[in-house]
């Protein structure tokens, strides 16, 4: 199990007050559940859907790689490692 940074982006920094913290965790499935026991629902409710599964639009990062061209919530991590959590941004 290693520390790893996390960066929040957009209204998921607003729901935390923070823009970057640390978690222990060895799988990205740890991470967010840390993230959650830290944050609460509010935090919950942004990142999964009501399947338990993270939502589509936010995207999430290993050292610069999308997570669903890795192996998802199973994505190991090492200490030092970097996760972008940034929800997607529409308009028109």
């Amino acid at each position: 199990m290693g520390k790893v940074n996390v960066a929040l982006f957009g209204n998921l920094s607003k729901i935390t007050g923070e823009k970057t913290t640390f978690v222990d965790a060895s799988t990205l499935g740890e991470v967010l559940n840390a993230l959650v026991e830290r944050y609460g629902e509010a935090f919950r409710n942004r990142i999964y859907d009501e399947n338990n599964r993270p939502r589509r639009f936010i995207n999430i990062y290993v050292n610069g790689k999308d997570v669903r061209f890795l192996n998802g919530l199973e994505t190991k991590l090492n200490d030092s490692d970097k996760v972008l959590m940034v929800p997607a941004v529409g308009g028109g």
